[in-house]
């Protein structure tokens, strides 16, 4: 039973994690937007939020959900699922952040949140190899 369901678990965490970290980054470029805005003389302050919000959406939060839904379920053992999801989401969403960076109430192109849980459905069951 575990491994029929397994896919759907990984990709049910996957979008979980996917859906967390699109807010992160929606809501923090926004709001360094905004600070931009209201305090143009201050040029630092966009900067941090910038970095504060790239680190967070992208970096820490995606493989810390990812581990933490799998073992919420139940599942060991998925290092394929956080290593390589968490570098397709580096890639992905690195390389399509201007999207979000400047434009307001912008969001990553669906095709990457799809693919993003397609992958961690064919990832989740590929982790059982390497045990």
């Amino acid at each position: 039973m575990s491994r029929a369901v397994q896919p759907l678990k990984g990709a049910a965490v996957t979008a979980v994690a996917v859906l967390v970290c699109h807010l992160i980054l929606s809501a923090g470029y926004a709001a360094a937007r905004a600070q931009s805005r209201a305090n143009s003389d201050d040029s630092w302050i966009p900067d941090e939020i910038h970095l504060v919000t790239f680190v967070l959406g992208i970096l820490l939060v995606m493989p810390l959900l990812l581990w933490a839904g799998m073992r919420i379920l139940r599942e060991r053992d998925n290092y394929l699922l956080i290593i390589v999801g968490s570098l397709l989401w580096l890639l992905g969403a690195g390389y399509n952040l201007n999207h979000l960076k400047y434009t307001p109430g912008a969001h990553l192109p669906v095709p990457l949140l799809a693919g993003m849980v397609a992958a961690g459905a064919l990832l989740a069951p590929a982790s059982r190899l390497f045990r």
